[in-house]
């Protein structure tokens, strides 16, 4: 599971076609666990700061 999350956070145009439908994940076992990890993942990636905040 970790890493299927760390290869979803490295490549962000992956986790887009997952959530788009366009991708799946193979070794998720059923639905419930796709939506927790495209949530927790989305919803992660939205508190992040703009990409350059940090200097």
């Amino acid at each position: 599971m970790q890493e299927i999350v760390n290869f979803l956070i490295e490549n962000p145009d992956v986790l887009e076609k997952v959530v788009n439908g366009q991708a799946s994940l193979i070794g998720v076992k059923d639905s419930d666990e796709l939506l927790g990890i495209i949530t927790g993942l989305t919803d992660g990636l939205k508190l992040l700061p703009p990409a350059g905040f940090w200097k």
